[in-house]
């Protein structure tokens, strides 16, 4: 009996420790998922149904693009809620392109190679995938010449208008080292994960199973879709982004 009652006891002590607050909250948020969901569905089964050409923009953020899939974490009434970490909501080749520009270095790698396999699978046979994305290559670079004309000018740019290096324009006198306080600051923030040569995304998207890896210039393609629609130009200075940026596309 004495057992019993301890039982008792512990279940009404767990029953009055809910607050009745975190349960509306919780609930608040699973409704909110369903309709997350819900609308997900809808707006893919929609853009699916109404395009021809189908293509799909992953991790869109304020690059909203025309005719295209628009998907994000942060979702609305245009732009598709997806996580580019998780299984795509969408039944295999289905699109002709898929893009994404200044993503892929936000995600950790298992991520990213979620992220190419599941584009893999929603692919056409011979549909393109264009990821934007930062080049190790151009750190090292900048690591090896930091006197060039082109590296002095990102290094005083970065300096001059990148928060998180305020301290360095301010307090670093020696302006030749300043470049290694720009290099570090780029591995860690923004959220950066992972950032790629060519050669390692390459080894990537072919170890997933596409068949080619063609390496591009900003803006430029031999794919009429996906020529100039690189938007992260106008968000820090375009002579800036091309020093940073380097462009792939990957073939199904």
């Amino acid at each position: 009996m004495g057992e019993m009652n301890k039982k008792i006891k512990k279940s009404i002590k767990n029953i009055l420790s809910f607050s009745p607050y975190l349960v509306y909250q919780t609930l608040k948020k699973i409704n909110k998922q369903d309709r997350c969901i819900k609308d997900q569905k809808k707006l893919i089964d929609n853009y699916i149904r109404n395009n021809d050409v189908k293509k799909m923009q992953i991790g869109c953020g304020s690059n909203y693009l025309e005719g295209w899939l628009n998907t994000d974490l942060n979702y609305n009434d245009k732009v598709t809620f997806l996580d580019a970490g998780t299984k795509f909501p969408i039944e295999s080749e289905t699109f002709d392109y898929v893009y994404s520009e200044h993503l892929f270095e936000h995600l950790e790698v298992e991520e990213q190679l979620n992220m190419l396999e599941e584009s893999f699978r929603v692919l056409k046979k011979g549909g393109v995938m264009r990821i934007a994305t930062p080049s190790l290559e151009f750190l090292f670079k900048l690591y090896a010449n930091p006197n060039t004309q082109e590296n002095k000018h990102y290094v005083n740019w970065a300096v001059e208008n990148i928060p998180n290096l305020r301290i360095v324009n301010n307090s670093i006198v020696d302006i030749e080292e300043q470049y290694c306080y720009v290099i570090n600051n780029f591995f860690k923030a923004w959220g950066h994960q992972m950032i790629h040569n060519y050669t390692s995304i390459e080894k990537l998207a072919l170890q997933c199973g596409y068949s080619q890896v063609i390496n591009c210039n900003v803006g430029e393609s031999n794919y009429e879709m996906l020529r100039n629609i690189e938007k992260h130009g106008a968000i820090i200075p375009e002579e800036i982004n091309l020093i940073e940026t380097m462009v792939v596309e990957i073939v199904k």
